[in-house]
């Protein structure tokens, strides 16, 4: 057991081509693991095939890999579970997702400490499928509480804290409140031009917020943000791309919806 655990340890470090093969030759290689070891090896089989797009494999394993955690004690059951629902919403199941995200939530604050640093991923992450459910207040409970926890972490002007007022601002867009969802979207970018500078992060926040501007009739303004994020793009060597070509299309309304008032 002591020569798998090293090569698990290994194996977990490469790129993710290469792990998975690495973890797939170890399931060869040791058929009768305890459930502990099994499950960790097929939650980490998980990830990097999720990462890889290779999304109903990755439910497949990671489902197998949550079945051999459940009984045990320890957070790796609630972090699979948590992977797990992200899987599901990328597999197109938003409905699982959301039941598998509040189951993979209560498990989550039973086994981890309230300020133990891989809560606050989580609980960002189960935040999507509540989001893309269009359960906007759970949406925007959990990322308040991943931010609080990350600003708690890393510090108010860290990246993870931009992500976050980000995905607020989306969720304050959908729930019918524009300047509040401007607010943090221009919060997120002024930490992503102080820490970032340049960088395709900070044109995607560019574009958010032009985005949000536009939404809520701000034609010139958002027509100068739309303008900003792709030339931030380019400056970082991105020409194309949805996103790109997204803040294009949204920068040609805005430029007719300014030709119409001045004519």
């Amino acid at each position: 057991m002591k020569n798998f655990r090293a090569a698990f340890r290994a194996a977990r470090t490469l790129p993710d081509a290469q792990a998975e093969a690495a973890l797939r030759d170890l399931l060869k290689q040791y058929p009768a693991l305890l459930p502990e070891d099994e499950g960790n090896l097929r939650y980490s089989l998980g990830v990097v095939l999720f990462h890889q797009g290779k999304n109903d494999e990755a439910r497949k394993e990671t489902e197998q890999a949550c079945r051999l955690l459940e009984p045990l004690p320890g957070a790796a059951s609630a972090l699979a579970l948590t992977a797990l629902a992200r899987m599901e919403l990328s597999c197109g199941d938003t409905q699982k997702s959301v039941e598998v995200g509040r189951n993979a939530l209560v498990l989550l604050h039973s086994r981890l400490s309230g300020d133990d640093p891989r809560l606050a991923p989580s609980l960002f992450s189960l935040s999507f499928g509540e989001y893309e459910a269009k359960n906007l207040p759970e949406a925007e409970a959990l990322c308040l509480e991943a931010k609080a926890l990350w600003e708690k972490q890393k510090g108010p002007e860290s990246l993870e804290v931009s992500t976050s007022l980000n995905n607020l601002g989306r969720i304050y867009e959908e729930m019918g409140c524009p300047e509040e969802g401007i607010a943090h979207h221009r919060a997120a970018l002024a930490i992503r031009r102080s820490v970032l500078g340049d960088h395709p992060e900070t044109a995607f926040s560019m574009g958010n917020l032009g985005t949000a501007l536009a939404a809520a009739g701000n034609w010139r303004d958002a027509a100068e943000m739309l303008e900003e994020a792709i030339a931030c793009y380019a400056r970082c060597g991105h020409t194309t791309g949805n996103d790109i070509e997204g803040y294009r299309r949204n920068l040609n309304v805005c430029r007719s919806a300014l030709a119409r008032e001045n004519s």
